[in-house]
């Protein structure tokens, strides 16, 4: 029961929405000669119609087993099935007579790509978001996670230990018993969702979720919840499902991307329409979707799509639409998804990162088993969601504009009363016992609180009751402070959903001195994420590094340029700040702080005929981060990001006063920074950054900027042998550059991973980076030694990740005006450190 459970656990901690079919007729489709499937058949019903997949196989929903199916197939004689039951085969006999692609020629089309140029034409005529000023409508989705228990070998299991005297007996595994009893009285999981949706034109779109209801769960997974399991609809460039994207049949690229052929003529909701089945072409990947495209006569808009990916999982998405004569406009109106395991080794990655590869029950061949049924092979997930009262072109209101998804405080509360006024269908006595099973098999486990502590944990925090403490500052070290022993820790939403309260401590192993710092903070609104609080810190400062105080925290196990850092300068800081969202992608932060500040370095700073070794400054610094293309929800505890998009872009400006708080500068800063980054499909990635700033007025070295070197010193490359950053100059010695004004441009291109083996599975990298500056007042600077960059600096080279689990190498070589005499001292040879949990 063990490993039932984790089935169960790994499936909702990575899906979304919902629905599961009962009654229905389960078959495939042959040719009767060769007994090959044939997929995409059409299977008609008294209510419904569908048609088979990629390997011939169907299900269908009837009213009773007397009623008929009629089946057709391009090229082949139609056929009518009266005797109906379970697991039917239906063989279809060729016509010779019409074994040729059909041709219409009542509608005077010869060819399935003429039909899709003019949908394609007509896109705008025909996507509800382009032709429609307003809509709204209610939606209900359900989530079941099931087998078909007849398929499974429900004996017990024993597992044996290959020896050289034979097998030796190891373990009773009662997995598949256990299950398929399960499966005769419930699911093995069920979710429900019941949501609004608004659509302005001008404004965008908003789901706001009323209800939800995840089985075992008193509190909604934020995750799940805004995972988009099929695109709203395919009139897209992209079409998205199970998360990851596809090129559209429809799209601008999709006559490079398909290939299309006719298979029939269909009728939906009384208008005319045809069947076209499109799939990649061969010199394309072969991981793509494949489906067919039920297209209006007249319009030449979608009335259904249905699409198919088989990889090492399987994944069937159906979409269906509902004519509005009024506005001569087909809505899509449900949608399903089926997700089971897949029969072929393709890898494929789905929500765009997870990698999903094909495995299997007794994949060490040093045990042997009595029942190698797998029973993977037999679960799978269904995903319905249906949208009812549907308003077209009538008066909405969307107020705080960018938040796409909004979940009331209550949602997760809702009576039974409230889920039947949103559930299409009753829900059946199985999937009522589903909630039982699962809520009792949680509470006995424990694992709603093992999850959360796991979700806290993959972002670096420890978890108790009230305090969340931060691990990754456990230990860390640089060149100035050796290893740096600490502990951090913050209190949680246990709590207070308003009050926070934080602090950390560390201890330097080389330098031997303590640091500390703490704080509070209070959230005065939610929905504008408007905070104040003060700080106070005692702690180290990288000279010449800029921080923009609009980033969130940033959660790596391992900070790689961290380690080469020796040039700090001691600070005391106190500080109060407040943030506001004026917008959910536009996001604030004005900070007042006074510091004391004390270069570790022999360093002087002349200015008006005055020398410092240690100051004062007193500041204010106003920071704005725009983030237009990213996706929010809205939650009790605030915004949460539900998909981040690019370009995002970050200015701050600082200005510092002098003979205030008994200040001795003044000085005036602006930096910006700018982020991007194309992802053509199944082209691996593109990324860009560019960061500059400029300064003016009484600006000591270690309100200078440094442009992020990180070359420690050594007189030969594998003695400068560490660890490469992330977006630093891996050949600029540290303490080389310093200036008042500057920029830098980088840009990295991201190969897809070479799938040398299933494990082996490297990642190469082409990086480009450029920097300019310099410096006003370089007399003002004294005791260190440092250039300007006025003739731009250049490097670029490569890096091959993830050679071992998540470590690889990065080359780089620095060239142009700076180029050094030694060539030795121009390379830069270091590994690298991607922690990516396996996917």
């Amino acid at each position: 029961m063990k490993n039932l459970a984790s089935y169960i656990l790994v499936f909702f901690l990575l899906l979304v929405k919902s629905n599961f079919a009962q009654d229905v007729i389960h078959g495939s489709i042959q040719d009767k000669e060769t007994k090959t499937p044939l997929p995409f058949a059409t299977i008609v019903s008294k209510e419904n119609n569908t048609v088979s997949n990629l390997d011939g196989k169907f299900s269908i929903e009837i009213a009773n087993n007397n009623q008929k199916l009629l089946v057709s197939y391009v090229g082949y004689k139609p056929k009518e099935v009266t005797e109906l039951n379970d697991n039917l085969v239906i063989q279809l006999e060729k016509n010779i007579e019409k074994l040729d692609e059909v041709v219409l020629q009542q509608q005077k089309v010869n060819n399935a790509n003429t039909i899709i140029k003019k949908a394609i034409v007509n896109r705008q005529k025909n996507n509800p978001e382009d032709v429609l000023n307003t809509f709204n409508y209610r939606s209900y989705s359900k989530l079941i996670i099931t087998a078909d228990k007849d398929s499974i070998n429900g004996t017990i299991d024993s597992i044996f230990r290959v020896k050289k005297k034979g097998l030796k007996f190891k373990k009773i595994d009662s997995t598949n018993y256990q299950l398929k009893k399960q499966l005769e009285k419930s699911h093995l999981y069920i979710l429900e969702k019941a949501s609004n949706f608004l659509f302005s034109k001008h404004r965008g779109k908003r789901e706001t979720i009323l209800g939800t209801h995840m089985a075992g769960l008193s509190k909604p997974i934020y995750e799940v919840l805004a995972l988009e399991m099929q695109s709203f609809s395919f009139y897209k460039n992209h079409y998205k499902v199970f998360g990851t994207e596809f090129v559209s049949p429809l799209g601008e690229s999709a006559l490079k991307t398909y290939n299309y052929k006719i298979l029939d003529t269909v009728v939906e909701q009384n208008r005319e329409g045809y069947l076209v089945h499109y799939y990649p072409k061969e010199d394309k990947e072969k991981i793509a979707l494949e489906g067919v495209l039920y297209i209006d006569r007249e319009s030449y808009a979608l009335q259904k799509t249905i699409s198919q990916l088989n990889a090492s999982i399987d994944v069937q998405a159906v979409q269906n639409y509902t004519y509005f004569p009024k506005e001569n406009i087909w809505f899509p109106t449900n949608n399903k998804v089926v997700v089971g395991k897949g029969d072929n080794n393709n890898v494929v990655n789905l929500f765009g990162t997870l990698r999903i590869a094909s495995s299997s029950k007794m994949e060490d061949s040093t045990f042997v088993s009595t029942n190698p049924d797998d029973i993977t092979k037999h679960i799978y997930l269904t995903s319905e969601t249906n949208n009812f009262e549907i308003r077209l072109n009538s008066p909405v209101t969307i107020e705080r504009r960018g938040t796409a998804i909004e979940l009331v405080d209550v949602a997760s509360e809702r009576d039974e009363e409230f889920w039947k006024t949103y559930r299409t269908k009753p829900i059946s006595e199985k999937e009522k016992e589903t909630y039982t099973a699962v809520d009792s098999l949680v509470a006995a486990n424990n694992y709603e609180k093992k999850l959360s502590f796991i979700r806290k944990a993959a972002v670096g925090y420890v978890s108790t009751k009230y305090i969340d403490f931060d691990y990754k500052s456990l230990l860390k070290f640089n060149r100035y402070e050796g290893f740096r022993i600490g502990m951090s820790a913050v209190t949680n939403n246990n709590f207070s959903n308003k009050y926070k309260i934080h602090g950390y401590g560390a201890y330097g192993t080389k330098d031997g001195n303590f640091k500390y710092g703490f704080g509070a903070e209070r959230r005065l609104d939610k929905y504008d994420d408007t905070r104040i609080g003060i700080n106070y810190k005692d702690d180290l400062v990288e000279t010449g590094s800029l921080t923009f105080i609009t980033d969130g925290r940033a959660f790596y196990l391992f900070e790689p340029r961290l380690f080469n850092l020796s040039q700090f300068h001691k600070v005391n800081d106190i500080s109060t700040y407040m943030t506001h969202d004026f917008t959910p992608k536009l996001s604030s932060k004005l900070q007042l702080s006074h510091q004391d500040v004390k270069p570790t370095y022999e360093y002087t700073f002349t200015n008006d005929g005055k020398t410092y070794e240690s100051y004062q400054t007193s500041s204010i610094t106003a920071s704005i981060q725009w983030n237009p293309f990213n996706k929010y929800m809205q939650t009790n505890t605030g915004k949460v990001v539900i998909e981040n998009n690019y370009p995002q872009f970050t200015i701050q400006t600082t200005q510092a006063l002098r003979n205030i708080f008994d200040s001795d500068l003044s000085f005036s800063k602006i930096s910006m920074r700018v982020m991007h980054e194309i992802s053509p499909l199944n082209m691996g990635k593109t990324t860009f950054l560019f960061v500059g700033g400029i300064g003016f007025g009484d600006l000591p070295i270690t309100e200078l900027y440094n442009t992020s070197p990180n070359q420690p010193d050594g007189e030969h490359i594998l003695n400068r042998f560490s660890v490469a950053g992330r977006d630093s100059f891996e050949t600029m010695y540290f303490n080389e550059f310093f200036s008042d004004r500057y920029a830098v441009a980088q840009a990295k291109h991201y190969f897809k991973r070479f799938n040398i083996t299933d494990k082996f599975r490297p990642e190469l990298v082409l990086i480009s980076r450029f920097a300019i500056g310099n410096i006003s007042e370089r007399q003002q600077h004294e005791g260190i030694e440092f250039s300007s960059l006025e003739n731009g600096y250049l490097e670029s080279g490569l890096e091959v990740n993830k050679i071992l689990k998540g470590f690889g190498l990065n080359f780089m070589y620095r060239y142009g005006a700076y180029h050094l005499p030694n060539f030795d001292d121009n390379i830069s040879f270091k590994f690298t450190y991607y922690f990516t949990l396996g996917f």
